[in-house]
């Protein structure tokens, strides 16, 4: 019997199932990546809405997601959002390619 063979076959099944489980935590950790950064620039984005700046205004100097804002009686909801390319076969098809991350923040109408 041929042992290196049997376990030259049994890493070559293996391996496409090891590489995409390798491609998908990569794309779950961009994509947590990604959200923090939202999240972390939600903070500058409410700050320059709050002394004045128009959305439009924000949206300019932000030029790589997009942001959104919902008046509503009490509260201004500011939404931003980001897609993000999914890179691993068959989870595109799950998420969906480009996958859209979005956060939402409400800052109080004041007028």
């Amino acid at each position: 019997m041929n042992r290196k063979g049997q376990a030259l076959v049994e890493f070559v099944l293996i391996l496409p199932v090891l590489i995409i489980i390798l491609f998908a935590i990569i794309d779950f950790g961009l994509i947590m990546s990604k959200k923090n950064e939202l999240e972390n620039m939600s903070v500058d984005v409410v700050t320059l809405f709050k002394n004045g700046k128009s959305i439009e205004d924000i949206d300019k100097i932000y030029s790589d997601v997009s942001i959104k804002r919902e008046d509503n009686n009490d509260y201004i909801k500011i939404k931003i959002s980001r897609d993000i390319n999914v890179i691993t076969p068959g989870l595109n098809l799950i998420l969906g390619n480009p996958y859209r991350i979005s956060i939402e923040r409400n800052v109080p109408n004041e007028t």
